[in-house]
């Protein structure tokens, strides 16, 4: 749990081991020095394990392969690339170029869901905190009048008796389900489902779809220009893919790949419909003209100019949504304890 190392970590360490090597600093020197300069102590560690590794003659990519959680297959696959072909630093840096497009995209994504995130979760805390510490209290007092209650303050009544009773249990509960329903969308069988489900989210679905279209435009892109056959590229694709539903579409592109197809006609006979249309025509061009790397660039370029715009609109799209939301909670707080606060003083009052 606690050996975490940041994408950015990886990035930077990726970006001055190329400009090391480069400089024609020996690779053993050039690790042990970044292992030195970093601070995570774990990746410290990791590259320590790489140096002895590398020491111990096993080649640089082997070495990263160790780590599968940190180096994926397209990365030691480039590296591999690097070391046959003599060019080491070039594909390093290469390499860190992409890493921090890719890093940039994650950023823009996480960026997207970070404002109605931070509002969901003030609401639930708040909630959480009323249904507690306040709502109980309330259950007394409007018990000591006997007045007729409006229906909003009685179903807020209900619930904050509830929770006078069993809000500790309810709250445990809560989190309990919280943690399972974590570990349940992990669970194969139920991750198969929710990975597909995802894109056919409202609002959500496309700007996820994007994002993934991005990332695996570009990773093939760099894979087919550093001379890595498409098959074989598609296969360290499949590899590094974590979401079943592109796993699965991207496992029946390779299969129908390996017996002389089309990437553009297997997408269409095979009804691939995580793959849009535009991505489709632009893959076909590419492949009658010979120049699918570059078609496969500009998909990139431009799925991510997609995110870029997407992740500004949803925002703004879910900035009223979300304050009507807040608005609505409010105003029934509102309504249900002030509304019988005032009757009950005008009765004490006539």
């Amino acid at each position: 749990m606690f050996n975490q190392v940041k994408k950015v970590e990886i990035l930077l360490f990726t970006k001055h081991l190329g400009i090391m090597v480069k400089a024609g600093v020996p690779l053993v020197k050039a690790l042990t020095n970044l292992a030195g300069d970093t601070k995570n102590s774990y990746f410290a560690k990791v590259i320590i394990g790489i140096t002895q590794s590398v020491e111990a003659g096993h080649s640089l990519a082997s070495s990263f392969a160790q780590y599968p959680k940190l180096f994926d297959s397209i990365y030691t696959s480039l590296v591999t690339i690097g070391e046959e072909s003599g060019h080491l630093d070039v594909t390093l840096t290469e390499l860190a170029s992409q890493l921090s497009k890719l890093h940039a995209l994650r950023r823009k994504v996480q960026a997207a869901m970070l404002y109605p995130g931070l509002v969901v979760g003030t609401m639930f805390v708040i909630g959480i905190g009323l249904s507690i510490f306040v709502l109980p209290k309330l259950v007394d007092f409007f018990a000591a009048f006997d007045q007729k209650l409006p229906l909003s303050t009685q179903i807020l009544l209900w619930f904050a008796n509830l929770m006078k009773n069993s809000g500790i249990l309810i709250a445990i509960l809560l989190i309990l389900s919280i943690a399972i329903f974590n570990l349940l969308i992990r669970w194969a069988p139920v991750k198969r489902y929710t990975d597909r489900w995802l894109f056919k989210l409202p609002l959500l679905g496309n700007f996820f779809r994007d994002s993934q279209m991005a990332s695996i435009s570009r990773n093939l892109s760099i894979l087919l220009n550093s001379g890595v056959p498409l098959s074989k590229g598609l296969n360290t694709l499949i590899t590094a893919e974590a979401n079943f539903h592109l796993h699965d579409s991207l496992d029946q592109l390779q299969a129908s790949i390996q017996k002389g197809n089309k990437i553009s006609s297997t997408i269409t006979n095979n009804k691939l419909t995580i793959f849009p249309n535009l991505f489709v025509q632009m893959v076909s061009v590419g492949e009658e003209t010979g120049n699918l790397d570059t078609m496969l660039l500009y998909l990139a370029d431009y799925y991510e100019d997609e995110v870029e715009v997407a992740s500004k609109n949803l925002t703004t799209l879910l900035e009223p949504i979300l304050l009507l939301a807040v608005g609505l909670a409010v105003g029934f707080m509102a309504l249900a304890i002030i509304g019988p606060i005032y009757q009950i003083t005008g009765s004490i009052g006539g």
